[in-house]
């Protein structure tokens, strides 16, 4: 973890808020309101406090060579989980054509509808087995190339990416294997910190733990996290594109997006877009900065507008509105109804404009928890004495990235992911010896 988390959390902000202004967006039937910024800089306040009063700025110490962890418990229950989450998926999508975009498409917009009108829920047992299993495979990836030496490809293949990619593919969505992506990157960075003074818990004599640093993945594993990440890139692309031609085209789109969206590309500096990119290419390049920056835009208009009651986390957890959905979908469809009526129901609200929903102005307190357990998090990394917190150093770290669109446990199913995470973090064990002697207990890399 480069940044504190406060720091890190201003500069995304910056970032965002700077994205929007400085490419060509313009707001169509939506406004900007000061009331509304001054309200986003107080939820980001509370964060930024939080994670203050954790912990300060730190220097990272290097990992002690004599201190390593035990994954095999670890291991088990996590290639468990996404081994039945993958058998889930493979049951779901038994005779659907899973590369067909339009129907998948179709599927997301189903389930948006859905949701809107409380009606009852369409998914199979299947599914909803493997909603709450899949994402044990980001933590599986995020012990696979973080803390092995030499990540086993297959495992990761099947028990990492495997699950993750068959519900995407399932559920007709990006953002399992966005974060998985994320994932991926982050954990691997994270490798220098494990293996910065080689093999931890190694077998070797004192001179040795002085050789070069090992920390590099070798080159079969670079080639298939290389493969993956084009490839889902280019996945990204074909829904965006696929989506396009639904409904008539690029230019159909950009008209959808004026009129519906409340933002186009037509702001300064967009005929230099449109002259160098062409048309397909401009409207990528909207889409996917819209992903980042339209929570800036949306919190804005709930932060001045909405009036509908509290959703006590229907709204910004998967696994709450699907609870809510059995047990009181009346009150769901009230709440969707009013964020409906202020054109932001669909769109991605960002994490605080996700918690004024949920609790309104009560939203700021479990906006100061976030920040101060991200500033645990990175106080525990920076020290390490203990490096199971490593575990959860990306998954805080793109929360905090993430915050544009969404909280950390509402975006991509994330509540189970940080169970699943709290599940691995207490099932490894710490084993610790004197550097002098050998070691002779297991040592799991």
């Amino acid at each position: 973890m480069k940044f504190h988390p406060a720091v890190l959390m201003l500069i995304v902000w910056s970032v965002c808020v700077v994205m929007f202004y400085v490419l060509p967006f313009q707001l169509e039937n939506r406004v900007m309101s000061l009331y509304g910024l001054l309200i986003l800089l107080l939820f980001i306040a509370a964060y930024c406090l939080g994670a203050t009063a954790a912990s300060r700025r730190m220097v990272q110490r290097p990992m002690p060579i004599d201190v390593a962890i035990d994954f095999r418990m670890t291991d088990r229950i996590l290639v468990t989980a996404s081994a039945i989450a993958l058998v889930a998926c493979i049951m779901d999508v038994q005779g659907r054509d899973l590369f067909n975009l339009i129907d998948s498409y179709q599927v997301r917009s189903d389930r948006a509808g859905g949701l809107l009108s409380a009606a009852e829920s369409a998914s199979t047992v299947w599914f909803q087995i493997a909603f709450i299993t899949s994402p044990a495979a980001y933590i599986y990836l995020v012990r696979e190339i973080t803390f092995r030496p030499r990540p086993i490809l297959w495992r990761t293949a099947v028990f990492g990416f495997g699950p993750i990619l068959m519900v995407s593919l399932s559920a007709g969505g990006r953002n399992p294997l966005f974060y998985a992506m994320l994932v991926t990157g982050f954990s691997y960075l994270l490798r220098k910190h494990v293996f910065a003074n080689g093999v931890p818990g190694a077998k070797v004599s004192a001179p040795r733990r002085k050789r070069r640093p090992i920390f590099k993945l070798n080159t079969a594993s670079r080639v298939l996290i290389g493969v993956l990440v084009a490839c889902m890139t280019v996945y990204f692309a074909r829904v965006f594109i696929v989506r396009a031609d639904v409904v008539g085209g690029v230019d159909a789109m950009f008209g959808i997006a004026g009129s519906s969206w409340g933002v186009n590309f037509n702001g300064p500096l967009a005929d230099v877009f449109f002259t160098v990119l062409g048309p397909d290419l401009t409207y990528l390049v909207f889409v996917f900065v819209w992903y980042v920056v339209q929570g800036f835009v949306m919190s804005n208009t709930i932060f001045t507008s909405y009036e509908g009651p509290m959703m006590w986390t229907a709204y910004g957890i998967d696994i709450s509105s699907a609870i809510v959905r059995r047990t009181n979908s009346d009150f769901l469809a009230t709440g969707f109804g009013h964020l409906l009526s202020l054109n932001t129901y669909g769109f991605l609200p960002s994490a605080f404009g996700s918690l004024f929903v949920d609790f309104k102005f009560l939203g700021l307190l479990p906006c100061f928890l976030w920040g101060w357990l991200s500033g645990v998090v990175y106080k525990k990394v920076k020290q390490a004495t203990d490096p199971r917190w490593l575990l959860a150093a990306p998954i805080v770290v793109i929360g905090i990235l993430l915050s544009v669109i969404n909280t950390p446990i509402g975006f991509s199913n994330g509540l189970v992911t940080h169970l699943w995470l709290i599940v691995a973090f207490m099932s490894a064990r710490v084993m610790r010896w004197r550097p002098a002697v050998t070691p002779t207990g297991p040592v799991r890399g």
